[in-house]
C-alpha cells in the first residue's frame, strides 16, 4: 500500500538543527537535488512502499505513455571513509538523477534509494544496514519494485527500460529478473557482482544483500548496454566483466569502455550522447 507524502519543508533542518549537527549538510544535499531536478522539468513526489519511503521525480506521465524510462540512484554518501559508516547516505552528487535530467523523453521516473533523502524522523527509523551490507536486500528491492509498479499501472506504460548507476545499476539488473516488462537495460559503472567488489577493496561482504550476478544468465534474453569508466577506481571494469562472465549467450549484452571516464566524472555531461550510443534513443535526438 502506498502512502504520498507532502515534500517536507525546506527549513525542517533549521528547526531540528539542535537535534543533529549533520542537518545542515542534508538541506544542502537535499536542495541540490531538487536543482536537478528542476533542470529537467521533474516533479518531486515521495512515497512510502514497504518499510522505506522513496524519494521520486518524475515528469510526463500523464497520457499513457508506451514506455517508462526508469532511473535508479547509487548507493550514496554510504561511508565517510573505509570502516566507518556515514550517518546519512544522501548523495551529495546525485548522478542517477542527472542523469535523468538530462534525458529527452517524455516519461521519465527517478526512484532514490532507502533512507536518502530522508527528514529526521524517518532518518531514525531507517537502520544504517540499508546503506551497508543490505543495501541490495530483497525488502529493497520488493519496495522499488513495488513504486515501479504503480507508476506503470498509473501510466498505463506497456513496457519500461531500467537505467542504473552504479550500486542502482545492480539494482535494476536485480529487478529486471524479477519483471515481464522490460524491454531493455542500461548499467553506468554498475557494482554487478558485489561480492567480486568487496574482494577488490578487502571489505566486509555484504551478507545480507543480493547478488547482480547470480541472475546474469536469467536476463541474458533482455537488450543490456553496461557502461564502465577506464579510470574508474570505485567501481571497476573486472566487476562488469564477472557478471558478464556469468552470461552464456551474449547476443543481447554490449559492455562499453568510456575512456577517461571514472565514477562520477564525466557521465552526466556526455549522457545524451551515450545514450545515442547505446541506440537508446530515437534518431530525432541524435544529431
Amino acid at each position: 500500500m502506498f502512502m504520498f507524502m507532502s515534500r517536507f519543508p525546506r527549513y525542517l533542518c533549521l528547526i531540528l538543527l539542535w537535534l543533529s549537527t549533520g542537518c545542515v549538510s542534508l538541506t544542502g544535499r537535499y536542495e541540490h537535488a531538487v536543482d536537478i531536478a528542476a533542470t529537467g522539468g521533474l516533479n518531486e513526489e515521495d512515497i512510502v512502499a514497504g518499510p522505506f519511503r522513496l524519494k521520486v521525480f518524475h515528469r510526463g506521465l500523464e497520457g499513457n505513455p508506451e514506455k517508462l524510462v526508469v532511473y535508479i540512484e547509487g548507493d550514496g554518501f554510504a561511508w565517510k571513509r573505509k570502516g566507518v559508516l556515514s550517518s546519512d547516505p544522501t548523495p551529495k552528487n546525485p548522478v542517477a538523477l542527472g542523469l535523468a535530467a538530462r534525458d529527452p523523453r517524455a516519461s521519465i521516473l527517478y526512484i532514490a534509494r532507502p533512507c536518502q533523502f530522508p527528514d529526521a524522523q524517518n532518518l531514525e527509523n531507517c537502520p544504517p544496514r540499508y546503506w551497508s551490507s543490505h543495501r541490495y536486500a530483497e525488502e529493497v528491492i520488493a519496495s522499488i519494485n513495488e513504486v515501479i509498479d504503480h507508476f506503470v499501472k498509473l501510466t498505463v506504460s506497456s513496457s519500461i527500460e531500467l537505467i542504473g548507476y552504479s550500486g542502482g545499476g545492480s539494482i535494476a539488473a536485480l529487478l529486471a529478473a524479477r519483471r515481464s516488462d522490460v524491454n531493455s537495460l542500461v548499467t553506468v559503472v554498475a557494482n554487478l557482482d558485489h561480492e567480486a567488489w568487496t574482494r577488490i577493496h578487502a571489505v566486509s561482504p555484504l551478507r545480507g544483500s543480493l547478488n547482480a550476478t547470480d541472475i546474469a544468465e536469467s536476463i541474458q534474453h533482455i537488450p543490456q548496454y553496461h557502461f564502465v569508466g577506464t579510470k574508474d577506481r570505485i567501481v571497476p571494469l573486472s566487476v562488469t566483466e564477472s557478471f558478464l562472465d556469468r552470461i552464456t549467450n551474449p547476443s543481447h549484452v554490449a559492455i562499453e569502455r568510456i575512456p577517461g571516464f571514472d565514477h562520477e566524472c564525466c557521465w552526466v555531461d556526455s549522457w545524451p550522447a551515450l545514450l545515442c550510443e547505446a541506440g537508446a534513443l530515437d534518431h530525432a535526438y541524435c544529431k
